[in-house]
């Protein structure tokens, strides 16, 4: 699990606090440590899944990219699961970096550091880079997910931004916000639990609970706003395209907000336990009740590494497929209606119907200008229909 307590756990422990050492020891014992490695596999497995076995239908890596302002980008249709596939790819560092720590607590011991007086430098590199990893990479599940909802917002408003730039965000912000709370707790002599006063405590350990639950309540609170916002936006282009809101435009438009609101639960459920338990140690310290907080563990335990197999089911597409019929007026009529009936695919970068065309037999649909001229109103149909 991704959580600051374990950072402190990873401090010479030469105080002999009792709550400290009472976590630390439920927090090594084989129960614990069978549930992470269990959480994590199915976590990794969603990874893989996500990033080399799904497979997409559309054009090929090389028919998405086009030319931009003079430089060569991904267009809207693969960007959405350009942005899928690095969430999933740090989600699998993550689940690798909890099964890894997990592993070598349950075949070696005192992994932890002691409790002892002696230096035990080596248990508190090792527990402070692997939890530092598992930080860092988790930090960047957030961001991406946040990422993934502010590209559908500008998608569905005409604009995006390229693919570098999420990258500069998310493992830029990332790596500066674990640095500065892992450098506050450790630097110079690890010795977080050696604290003679609640402001000292507060120095050395606060920094790095507001560095990591900082970005998580970021996304708590922006995901959901940002996904309404993209829900209003997609009902007033339906309204706008059709002029009207009929059973078709419903069922399209319950569509999206499911899909938006799996990928808010997800993410709740996943990192809501953390916040509990952020909570209940910084507010009853020092009269702790512990089956409460080992409860909370588990949960942390179970849910953290799974989101990557969450993920690898929210993040899907939802087949559908919609086709355009008119009255046969002539011949030509019945080509056009032909050409009409051609498959429309969406992809994760556009959730409306708004595809490119690929060959001058395809038709083209857009929710702001259609490009075909149907006359009279077509009648509308959903067969299949791929939303993201």
């Amino acid at each position: 699990m991704a959580d600051p307590t374990i950072q402190t756990f990873c401090c010479h422990n030469r105080i002999r606090s009792p709550p400290a050492i009472k976590l630390m020891s439920e927090f090594d014992t084989d129960g614990y440590i069978v549930v992470c490695l269990v959480s994590s596999v199915f976590g990794i497995a969603g990874a893989i899944y996500q990033i080399w076995i799904r497979h997409e239908d559309g054009p090929t890596h090389h028919a998405v990219r086009r030319r931009l302002g003079g430089e060569l980008t991904l267009s809207s249709q693969n960007l959405g699961r350009q942005i899928i596939v690095w969430l999933a790819v740090a989600d699998l560092c993550a689940s690798l970096g909890v099964f890894l720590r997990s592993a070598l607590w349950k075949y070696i011991n005192d992994v932890l550091p002691p409790d002892s007086d002696v230096d035990d430098t080596t248990n508190v590199i090792f527990c402070a880079v692997s939890s530092a990893w598992i930080q860092y990479f988790y930090m960047c599940t957030w961001l991406w997910t946040l990422c993934y909802a502010i590209n559908v917002r500008r998608q569905l408003g005409g604009a995006r931004y390229a693919i570098r730039t999420y990258h500069y965000y998310v493992w830029s912000i990332s790596a500066v916000l674990t640095g500065v709370g892992l450098t506050v707790l450790y630097v110079p002599d690890a010795d977080c639990h050696n604290v003679h006063d609640m402001t000292t405590a507060y120095m050395r350990i606060l920094p790095n609970y507001i560095m990591t639950y900082g970005p998580m309540i970021a996304v708590m609170v922006a995901n959901p706003v940002i996904y309404y916002q993209a829900s209003r936006e997609v009902d007033r282009q339906l309204v706008a395209r059709f002029s009207q809101m009929s059973n078709t435009e419903r069922d399209l438009m319950t569509k999206f907000k499911i899909k938006f609101s799996l990928i808010n639960l997800v993410f709740y459920v996943c990192w809501l336990p953390n916040l509990v338990n952020g909570v209940v140690l910084w507010t009853m310290w020092y009269n702790l009740p512990f089956s409460m907080v080992l409860t909370v563990w588990y949960i942390m335990a179970i849910t953290n590494p799974l989101q990557a197999f969450f993920n690898s089911l929210v993040y899907q597409k939802w087949n559908c497929r919609w086709r355009f019929r008119r009255q046969e007026s002539s011949d030509s009529s019945a080509e056009i209606r032909r050409r009409n009936r051609t498959s429309l695919v969406c992809n994760e970068g556009t959730p409306l119907l708004q595809p490119k065309t690929e060959s001058p037999s395809a038709s083209t649909l857009h929710l702001h200008q259609p490009s075909v001229e149907l006359i009279p109103k077509p009648t509308r149909s959903i067969n299949s229909c791929s939303l993201v």
